[in-house]
């Protein structure tokens, strides 16, 4: 069966009594795409009583038997186990065309696994590995959309936001994006945090938004911190303050990157080197050495302290807890950088 990537909320969402299938076939080259259907995807499979997750990825020398291994190995604590296998590239070889051929003839037992594979050609899609998978389960392929349908595509991303916007002005965030569809999301995530609920946005709102300077320095703060740069990171933080930037808005820019180290973190205690385990989290490969470097080096008790301290900040940020918004912020920052709080200050 395929659907449509509109159509796979409706079907993850099947009345009780549904059920998912045995099989997934996930194919593009959008991660947020991607990574937003695998999160529905684990959401659906939990309620379905897959309590565990197993995820592989199929770099070169991979061990096809230990994915079968684990289709076969019951689950002791749950209904069954959501398996998710990623491909870096759509070919697995012979070896792994006949472990996927094989994947797809295994009844279920209660297992739902998930291929993720970059976008398929028609040739690929045809392949007999391909076409065992979507057979037997469900394929579903992620296009981005194209530059006249991006701005219906932002405005139903602002619906969802609970709220809405000029024609003129969703056009605007298009042009601004350029077919980025990780930058249009963050910049509706902004837009999120700086209007109220059922606000509709208008061109000017827009504009003063995508256009002010500040933002450049919200997501270089967030870089500069993986990167190690200790004085870069308290500076522009420093400026941020200075220039009345709202403390809610540095927290989620400091919050995403603590969300996808940790995730890399965990991934790479599995067995994947620092690039794999970056690359699994959905990081664009523009980015994926900067994580890894944040990553190098770094204890693990240190990536364990992250969360706690990210809502902590959030804490007070938000006012349910005594502090000072920007110290809090501060220690975050620094947390980010492996830098311990004595080693800078805000003035």
């Amino acid at each position: 069966m395929q659907l449509r990537a509109e159509q796979l909320g409706a079907h993850l969402s099947a009345p009780q009594g549904g059920s998912l299938s045995a099989c997934y076939l996930f194919s593009g080259d959008e991660p947020l795409l991607l990574n937003e259907a695998l999160d529905a995807l684990r959401a659906a499979a939990l309620r379905q009583g897959c309590d565990e997750r197993e995820s592989f990825t199929a770099e070169r020398g991979f061990d096809w038997t230990a994915l079968l291994a684990s289709l076969s190995a019951g689950s002791l604590f749950s209904t069954g186990k959501l398996i998710v296998l990623r491909l870096p590239t759509a070919a697995p070889g012979d070896e792994g065309s006949r472990a996927l051929r094989e994947l797809a003839a295994r009844p279920a037992d209660g297992n739902v696994v998930v291929v993720v594979t970059p976008a398929l050609n028609r040739k690929t899609a045809d392949s007999a590995w391909a076409s065992a998978l979507h057979k037997a389960g469900t394929w579903v392929d992620f296009r981005a959309p194209s530059p006249t349908e991006l701005p219906r595509w932002i405005a139903r991303r602002l619906k969802s936001a609970k709220l809405s916007c000029e024609d003129e002005a969703a056009e605007l965030l298009a042009a601004r994006v350029e077919g980025n569809l990780l930058a249009a999301q963050q910049e509706i995530d902004k837009l999120g945090l700086l209007y109220p609920v059922g606000t509709q946005l208008s061109v000017a709102q827009v504009q003063a938004a995508v256009a002010d300077g500040a933002r450049f320095d919200i997501f270089q703060l967030g870089d500069a911190a993986l990167a190690g740069d200790t004085s870069r990171a308290v500076r522009i933080l420093n400026g941020l303050r200075e220039e009345g930037v709202a403390a809610p808005l540095v927290l989620w820019a400091l919050v995403r990157e603590v969300s996808v180290l940790v995730e890399a973190g965990m991934r790479a205690g599995r067995g994947l080197s620092l690039e794999q385990a970056v690359q699994a989290s959905g990081v664009w490969k523009s980015r994926v050495g900067l994580y890894a470097r944040a990553l190098r080096g770094r204890k693990p008790s240190s990536l364990r302290r992250l969360p706690g301290m990210a809502r902590t900040a959030d804490q007070v940020v938000k006012g349910a807890r005594r502090g000072e918004a920007w110290n809090a912020l501060l220690e975050l920052t620094l947390a980010l950088t492996g830098e311990p709080l004595p080693a800078a200050e805000l003035p």
